[in-house]
């Protein structure tokens, strides 16, 4: 890695921690900040603590709030509104997707190598345009 490479921050809010820990390792290994919450609520305290992800990777089914109410909330308003692609084994309608302005859905089961493209080439489309990164079409994967 490079030192002069800017890297993406990823909040990923996953409760299946074995799962949250592959994806986290393989983030990490390509040199991005990756930050684990297992809950909406535990979301929402690492955003308020100053964390400002450039990408949020959110499944839907969590414990405590769901991942829609964690959107609703306005927890990522501080945080710049980042986008937010939808991580999932529940089949989320892309006029759910539209509803949230969520830049993306990526249904469970998946291979980590497309998660890690996802991360990678939307953060560097958001690297020269990031007033821009959010108002884009959605994604389909």
């Amino acid at each position: 890695m490079s030192s002069g490479v800017v890297r993406a921050r990823v909040l990923l809010i996953e409760d299946d921690l074995p799962l949250a820990t592959i994806i986290s390792k393989h983030l990490k290994a390509r040199g991005h900040d990756a930050r684990v919450a297992a809950s909406a609520e535990e979301a929402t305290r690492i955003v308020r603590a100053g964390y400002r992800p450039t990408i949020v990777l959110l499944d839907i089914n969590l414990p405590g709030e769901s991942g829609w109410s964690f959107l609703r909330s306005g927890a990522l308003d501080a945080a710049g509104a980042p986008p937010v692609f939808v991580v999932s084994a529940t089949a989320v309608p892309p006029s759910k997707l539209r509803e949230f302005g969520c830049a993306g859905y990526l249904p469970k089961p998946f291979a980590v190598t497309t998660l890690i493209e996802i991360v990678e080439r939307h953060h560097s489309e958001a690297d020269g345009a990031e007033a821009s990164a959010t108002q884009g079409g959605l994604d389909a994967f």
